[in-house]
């Protein structure tokens, strides 16, 4: 799994690569960990479009980021899901309270208002 950021105004945009599963997942949270921390950071979005699978760990990651954004009062988002992972995200009902976008800047445009 390969990860990458950048700051957009408050918001900070990672870009996953590869699979967000059981051996990358302390990888992420590591990668993630100065941003979710970062009273700099008001807004995350998460870009799924090279993300080729996601597990229960990964599932689980990704509740802990959503958490973590509400513990601190930000503002957190999914972006350019694959039908495969839109349907995990369906399946556990998350879609439910994950603000999920199909485009990274209709993410990063909802953080604002």
């Amino acid at each position: 799994m390969i990860c990458t950021h950048r700051i957009e105004k408050e918001v900070c945009v990672v870009s996953i690569e590869g699979n967000i599963a059981l051996d990358g997942v302390n990888e992420a949270k590591s990668y993630l960990k100065p941003h979710l921390d970062s009273p700099d950071v008001k807004g995350l979005v998460i870009n799924f479009e090279k993300v080729n699978f996601i597990d229960s760990s990964g599932i689980g990651l990704i509740v802990s980021i959503f958490k973590t954004m509400q513990q601190k009062e930000g503002k957190f988002a999914l972006s350019n899901l694959s039908k495969k992972n839109e349907e995990i995200f369906s399946i556990t009902r998350l879609n439910r309270i994950l603000n999920i976008h199909a485009l990274e800047q209709d993410a990063i445009k909802a953080m604002g208002s």
